[in-house]
């Protein structure tokens, strides 16, 4: 009995060397995969942000100037680790006053151009394509004007919240260049349409801008909207009707010469709101007519309520002579 457990205590002891055998050789074999799979060279496309300086203004660019450029490197698999890693690439500045041209082509060259994707990407890898690599212009010249931009939107608030400020568009204006002729056909340019629901809490965000014509470029690609969202409570207020055009001749009674305002307001703006804050009146040239009843308007109330209702929406009255 005894010999039997010690064969087994022999056998297990040398299965379990024989496992950590294979296992430090399992780990040596998949760091030498490792490192030689990361010595290797891979070829991969970056977007690379670019800036222009110095656009030409006695030219028209065909087509659109591109935010990013696609460029093809090729590196070793460790840079290339790190280089995906990267959230953020820095941004190439390409001036054409220092690029290479074709003069009877309107032709820019990129691609052969004095510039340091390289110290953008912060690797030295090899480039191996640039797109695009050249930018072609003609010969007509490039106008521009200001105009203003306005957003395409429809906006569904959450039952019980509203839009309490105004829909702030920055930058209001643009500089739109191009073509002559398709420039005088535009005075405003509007965003892409946008459709929010289910707002309920203050908005910000980019929008993109609309081109009209492929001639025509703008100052900037996207434009940020912003607007302030606020929960509504309601409530009412009691009013003072007044007489309008009331020359003041007669004595006239107004039966009630008051009104109840039921509103809706945003919880931040229900200080402020009073009686002053609106005005009710009640028109004299009505009672000359010897109409019986006088329709109530509220011609004065602040831009942040919603009226719901008014009571009562008419009142007679009586003229004491």
């Amino acid at each position: 009995m005894n010999s039997s457990n010690a064969i087994t205590r022999m056998r297990r002891l040398l299965l379990s060397k024989k496992v950590g055998a294979f296992l430090i050789c399992l780990g040596i074999a998949s760091l030498l995969w490792v490192v030689h799979t990361l010595n290797r060279n891979y070829k991969y496309t970056l977007q690379v942000p670019i800036t222009f300086l110095n656009l030409p203004t006695n030219k028209l660019i065909v087509g659109e100037l591109p935010e990013k450029l696609d460029v093809e490197i090729k590196t070793s698999g460790l840079k290339l680790i790190f280089i995906i890693l990267k959230k953020n690439i820095n941004s190439v500045i390409v001036d054409f006053n220092l690029l290479k041209n074709n003069a009877k082509s309107q032709a820019y060259s990129i691609r052969n151009s004095d510039f340091n994707i390289k110290n953008a990407i912060n690797f030295d890898v090899e480039i191996i394509k640039i797109r695009p690599d050249t930018l072609f212009f003609s010969g007509n010249k490039s106008n521009s004007k200001l105009l203003p931009v306005k957003a395409n939107l429809k906006v569904d608030c959450r039952p019980g919240y509203s839009i309490v400020s105004k829909t702030n568009i920055t930058p209001a204006y643009i500089t739109v260049s191009g073509d002559s002729a398709e420039l005088s056909k535009l005075d405003t340019i509007y965003t892409y349409f946008l459709n929010l629901k289910d707002i309920h809490q203050n908005y910000s965000s980019s929008l993109l801008l609309k081109k009209s014509h492929s001639s025509i470029n703008y100052n900037v690609k996207d434009v940020q909207l912003m607007f302030n969202v606020d929960k509504l409570t309601e409530s009412t207020i009691q009013v003072p009707i007044k007489i309008l055009n009331n020359p003041g001749n007669e004595t006239i009674k107004l039966i009630p010469n008051v009104i109840n305002i039921n509103y809706l307001v945003a919880m931040n703006e229900y200080e402020s709101i009073n009686t002053s804050s609106f005005k009710a009146v009640v028109n004299y040239d009505h009672i000359k007519e010897k109409r019986k009843q006088l329709q109530v308007d509220i011609i004065r109330s602040p831009s942040e309520v919603k009226i719901i209702r008014k009571e009562p929406e008419t009142i007679s009255y009586l003229i004491f002579k």
